[in-house]
């Protein structure tokens, strides 16, 4: 897994495979800090984001639990997407479309249905109304990208994802 080779006061640390920082505790439990997921979304697998969520991490195993802190979107300039209704914007979730929401929403007006190149940012789940803003890890389950609502149609431009995460053990005492 990673090769750990440094003491700074009591904490072992390394570097993971991905260039992330890991930190072992004396206890053995493992903490990964400051990961970044990259994925490429065509034009088609955007055009079935609703029907066909895509993985941007994987499931991390039993009792662990992906955190989203932050999510990039990138969109080339390229034929501007049509077809975007109310309601039709991108969230991050546990593993498909029926899973829990993890991040924010980023509409698509505005967004996808323009020709020139976009970047969009999107955080966590914020308090809207009533809503808390909270959510529950799901452990060992992967994070997706999902379009809430219906398919886009047309337009010609990949999509580029980049989430910046932690990890963390679902069940804690200390």
């Amino acid at each position: 897994m990673v090769d750990i080779r440094t003491s700074l006061h009591g904490r072992k640390f390394g570097i993971g495979p991905r260039d992330e920082l890991i930190i072992n505790r004396d206890s053995g439990e493992q903490k990964l800090l400051g990961a970044v997921a990259f994925k490429r979304i065509t034009s088609a697998q955007l055009l079935a984001l609703n029907a066909t969520p895509q993985t941007i991490i994987a499931a991390q195993g039993a009792g662990i639990a992906i955190i989203p802190l932050r999510m990039a979107l990138y969109k080339p300039a390229g034929t501007a997407y049509d077809g975007i209704a109310t309601g039709e914007d991108l969230v991050l979730k546990y593993t498909g479309s029926a899973g829990a929401q993890c991040s924010g929403v980023v509409e698509m007006t505005g967004f996808l249905d323009q020709a020139t190149a976009q970047t969009r940012m999107v955080g966590m789940p914020g308090a809207t109304g009533t809503t808390a803003g909270d959510y529950a890890p799901v452990a060992n389950a992967p994070i997706v990208l999902h379009l809430l609502t219906g398919e886009i149609a047309t337009g010609t431009s990949d999509l580029y994802v980049r989430v910046w995460y932690d990890l963390m053990k679902t069940a804690f005492t200390d």
